[in-house]
This record gives C-alpha cells, sequence and structure tokens, in this order.
C-alpha cells in the first residue's frame, strides 16, 4: 500500500503540469529514449559501446550501457513507446519503498518500518522521483541492498545464499544502470556491522562477478566504462561547475529534497533503532559529494540515498497525532518544491 501510494504521488506531482509532464523528460534529445529508434543489436551496441560513446546523448554518455539495453528490450517487445520508458521510473519508485522498508524491518524490526513507511511514500524527493531514470536505478538497488539483508538476518544457510547470491546479482545489474553503485558499499557495510555476519559476503560477491563476467565476455568492461564516462565528465558541462561550491550547493540540495521532517528525524537518530542504517547512507552522500563525480543534478542523482535517508523522519515524534501532523507538513513541502521550482529533470 505504500509503494503504490509513494507511486501515485509522484505521478501526481508530475501530472500537475499537465499529463505530457510526465512524459516530457523522456523524450528529452537529451534522455535515453533519444537513441532508441537507431537501436542496433544489442550484443554489437555493448561491443562498441565505449568506441561510439562520444556520439551518444548527454545521459546516455554519463552511465553504464544497461538502461539502453532495457530500452531496446522493450522496443523489441513491442513496448517501445516513450510512455513505457516512462513507466520504469514509477517502477522504481514504488520498488524502492518497498525495498527500504523490507530491509528496516529486517535490520531494526517491525515498529520500526511501521514508522518510517509513511515518510517513505511522501517526501520532497518524489518531484524527481517520476521524472527521471534514476528512480529506477534507485529501486533496483535498493532491491539488490534488501535482498543482502535477508541473507544477513536469515538463519537458514539456504537462504542466506541464496539471498547473497541473488543480492550480489541485483547489485551488479544496478552497477550497470548507474557508476553510483559502488557508492552503497558503507550502507551495506553497516548493516553487516549491525547483523554481526559476514558468512553472505562470498556468495555476494560471486553473484556481482557473475554479472560483471557476462559483460565483460560481451564487450564491456566496467572500469573502462568508468574511465572514457569520467573524461567526458570532465571536459563536458562538469569542467565550469566549481568542485568546492558544489561540495555544499550538493548537500543544499539534498536537504530541500529530503523535506523538513527528515532533518528533523537527523537530529534524534539517538532514538531510533534505524539510526545505523540513516548513518551508513549518510556515509554513502559524502563519499558521492567528495568524489566530484555529481556536481549539481543531486536532485536526480543521489535518489540512490533519499528513500534511506528519509527512514530518519519515522523517528521525529513519538505519538500517532503527532506523526499525522509531520506527515501533512512533508506533503505539503513536496507541494511546495512542485510548484515553485523550475527543474529540468
Amino acid at each position: 500500500a505504500t509503494s503504490l501510494t509513494a507511486t501515485a504521488f509522484a505521478l501526481l506531482l508530475a501530472a500537475s503540469d499537465g499529463w505530457s509532464a510526465v512524459v516530457r523528460p523522456v523524450i528529452d534529445p537529451t534522455e535515453y529514449w533519444a537513441g532508441v529508434a537507431g537501436a542496433r543489436p544489442a550484443g554489437r551496441y555493448l561491443r562498441t559501446f565505449i568506441e561510439h560513446q562520444k556520439f551518444y546523448s548527454v545521459h546516455v554518455r554519463g552511465h553504464p550501457p544497461g538502461f539502453m539495453l532495457l530500452l531496446f528490450m522493450l522496443r523489441w517487445a513491442g513496448l517501445g513507446g516513450p510512455w513505457f520508458a516512462a513507466a520504469l521510473s514509477y517502477v522504481g519508485v514504488g520498488v524502492a519503498v518497498a525495498a527500504v522498508a523490507f530491509t528496516v524491518w529486517r535490520v531494526a524490526g517491525v515498529e520500526a518500518m511501521r514508522r518510517s513507511l509513511p515518510f517513505l511514500a511522501l517526501a520532497p524527493f518524489a518531484v524527481w522521483q517520476g521524472t527521471s531514470a534514476d528512480a529506477f536505478f534507485a529501486g533496483v538497488a535498493a532491491t539488490g541492498v534488501a535482498l543482502l539483508a535477508l541473507a544477513m538476518t536469515s538463519g537458514r544457510r539456504r537462504i542466506e545464499i541464496a539471498g547473497a547470491l541473488a543480492g550480489g546479482a541485483v547489485l551488479g545489474l544496478s552497477g550497470f544502470l548507474t557508476f553510483g553503485t559502488p557508492t552503497l558499499v558503507p550502507l551495506v557495510a553497516v548493516l553487516a556491522w549491525k547483523t554481526r555476519r559476514i558468512a553472505w559476503a562470498v556468495p555476494a560477491l560471486v553473484g556481482v562477478a557473475l554479472v560483471v563476467g557476462a559483460f565483460a565476455v560481451n564487450g564491456y568492461w566496467w572500469l573502462d566504462g568508468l574511465a572514457n564516462t569520467r573524461h567526458f565528465y570532465r571536459e563536458g558541462t562538469a569542467q565550469f561547475r566549481p568542485a568546492f561550491y558544489f561540495l555544499f550547493a550538493n548537500v543544499a540540495v539534498l536537504a530541500i529534497a529530503l523535506g523538513p521532517v527528515t532533518l528533523a528525524g537527523l537530529t534524534r537518530l539517538a532514538r531510533s533503532p534505524s539510526a545505523r542504517i540513516v548513518v551508513g547512507a549518510l556515509v554513502c552522500v559524502l563519499v558521492a559529494d567528495f568524489s566530484g563525480l555529481s556536481k549539481a543534478e543531486t536532485e536526480r542523482i543521489w535518489l540512490l540515498y533519499m528513500p534511506w535517508l528519509a527512514v530518519a523522519a519515522g523517528f521525529v515524534t513519538a505519538s500517532e497525532r503527532g506523526a499525522r501532523c509531520w506527515l501533512g507538513i512533508q506533503a505539503a513541502a513536496a507541494i511546495v518544491v512542485q510548484v515553485a521550482l523550475v527543474s529540468k529533470w
């Protein structure tokens, strides 16, 4: 129910500018869908991706080829229209909520999950969730983390191995959607520290290796792709974005996207059993910020971390009445952001 609410909230925020606004970010010439019309066979596309990367649209040039391969698959299945591509973002919204909630349940308990759920559904970052492929990336990555959380907290060896293998594979796949996936390592490390179990690590690494190996066999080596993308990034608009300024501006934008209730919750982490999850996500943010590879555009790039940080809002008050009041404030903040700010995404 929370996943459906979050998806509907993001959709309605986008549609407040008209239903065409829901699909407009998808058909922008800088986006992924612009390259679908001239799609080549997947194998050839993957083998030549790095070679032809400079000729692709801005967003394709700045990411691994995984999302484009997914769009090709949708096209070959007869689902190649822009509305289907837009739908992926909204799928990611719902999946991210479910995955984060599941992780909180496994690591911090049912009460922590229930208190956090409403604030996962209504938050200002929903303004950008429904208009960016990064929402889909966040959903995939969160699913990988949730599967690892299942492996860490399971008392059954088979579930531990299966969950870790699947979690590693899903996180590996998310690494071919966005280069930001490795920044989630601190979050996984914090979860592992909380559960005090490490036997899951081997099958998890096997899952990652299988995905990386599959792409490598088909002509795309992740490290080469990262190096090439960093080159284009530094030679492009990023060269005009001062690193010192965006070191702080990124965090300011994150604060707006999280909303006042999450910020209030961050000041009261001591009372939260899910504090370790939030702290792990904060470390991920610091890693991303100091990397210098996410100067500006963080309202969408950092969607990987925002649902995990939103967990903090659940412990801003102990009373049910107070929680309803804070939830109204958070929803109102999202509407204000949607109405007042002009965003390209």
